[in-house]
């Protein structure tokens, strides 16, 4: 009788250590993939940063020369400063 109560209780052990080995592996599968899925999204954010900055730094040069930009600008559209001879090559 002792012996069918033992060999109930170790194949209910079995087959929970093996539920539970089954459960640690699938979770660990999932962390992976979340791992990996996180680090393409972490990817995707620096490259935005590194576009933006490019942008900011863009934006910042023609803060700090404005007066050239626009005066770049204004003598494109044909203006010149007061005093000046424009002169047209033909």
């Amino acid at each position: 009788m002792k012996a069918v109560k033992r060999k109930k209780k170790s194949i209910f052990l079995r087959i929970a250590l093996v539920a539970f080995s089954i459960y640690v592996v699938v979770m660990l599968v999932q962390l992976q993939l979340e791992i990996t899925d996180r680090q393409k999204r972490i990817e995707a954010l620096d490259e935005q940063i590194r576009q933006q900055q490019l942008e900011n730094d863009s934006l910042q040069k023609q803060s700090d020369n404005y007066e050239y930009y626009q005066e770049q600008k204004a003598r494109e559209q044909g203006y010149a400063r007061p005093g000046e001879t424009i002169f047209k090559e033909q």
